[in-house]
């Protein structure tokens, strides 16, 4: 079964287009759609209900603002409770710039075994258009730095957020980091979670998407001077191994025991949305 989780911060503007795309794709693949409203005060949640109808979907709410990362962390945690090892997460853009065209290349991808699927605007064949010039040089900047440190040379593009993952790879990671698992509460959790998967052996491809931020409405909710300081932190905790799992761990544990990186199912443990998360299902 394939879980949709889209992280939403005040997106009231864009749902109606998201859900008109979404809707009918979700619906052929069965699929399930979880969002996690972020805090928002402009009716998002509100916005989302009216306008999913007979979507299999659930909100779960954060009381306050906590940052993309930590919508991410809540919103996978919920789909890890719902979902068995070889399910597929999918997360997803809320502003209407992740392409679902490029879903069936990427199911392709997922289906012959890969654990985490990209969707890639700096691969051969991908585009982004209608971005700021300095977020675009920035952006690049931190997947071509991140590429080298940690050593995913063959993939283009680590800072997006459309991804398919492979519930049983995210769930031993669950297992292994705890709460700990996205770390950081903004932008840079997208590549945190990937190095974390990857260096614990994941395996990692990508398909070229073109990314349109001129279909979006409202303004981006990047902050430049926090995002610079959080990718930062985020460098100097790869460069002195805290990216890495703990040595006891079911991650290192699974990477010690086969030649060929990929991580393999483990127990499962039941994922719990934080304390002041409320969820409400449909």
């Amino acid at each position: 079964m394939i879980r949709f989780v889209i992280p939403a911060y005040n997106e009231a503007e864009n749902i109606p287009r998201l859900l008109a795309d979404l809707a009918p794709v979700a619906r052929n693949l069965g699929a399930r759609v979880i969002f996690v409203d972020d805090g928002s005060t402009d009716g998002t949640a509100e916005v989302i209900r009216e306008h999913a109808r007979d979507l299999h979907f659930a909100i779960v709410t954060h009381t306050v603002n906590r940052g993309l990362g930590t919508a991410i962390n809540t919103g996978i945690r919920a789909a890890l409770g719902e979902s068995s090892d070889d399910d597929a997460i999918v997360t997803l853009e809320a502003d209407t710039t992740s392409d679902l065209d490029d879903l069936p290349k990427m199911m392709e991808k997922f289906d012959a075994g890969a654990d985490i699927v990209l969707a890639s605007v700096y691969a051969p064949g991908g585009e982004i258009i209608g971005v700021a010039g300095w977020r675009l040089a920035a952006s690049k900047s931190v997947s071509n730095t991140f590429r080298y440190l940690g050593g995913l040379r063959q993939i283009h593009t680590l800072s997006s957020l459309y991804r398919v993952y492979r519930a049983g790879t995210l769930r031993r990671a669950a297992d292994t980091y705890g709460y700990l698992l996205v770390r950081e509460p903004g932008f840079a959790a997208n590549v945190e979670l990937l190095l974390k998967l990857y260096n614990a052996g994941a395996t990692v491809t990508e398909v070229p998407t073109i990314n349109d931020w001129r279909t979006r409405k409202g303004v981006s909710k990047m902050q430049l001077k926090p995002t610079v300081i959080a990718y930062g932190r985020l460098m100097a905790a790869h460069l002195v191994g805290r990216i890495q799992p703990p040595p006891v761990s079911p991650l290192a544990e699974a990477t010690a025991s086969f030649a060929v990186p990929r991580a393999l199912p483990t127990a499962v443990e039941a994922a719990e949305a934080p304390p002041a998360a409320v969820a409400q299902a449909r």
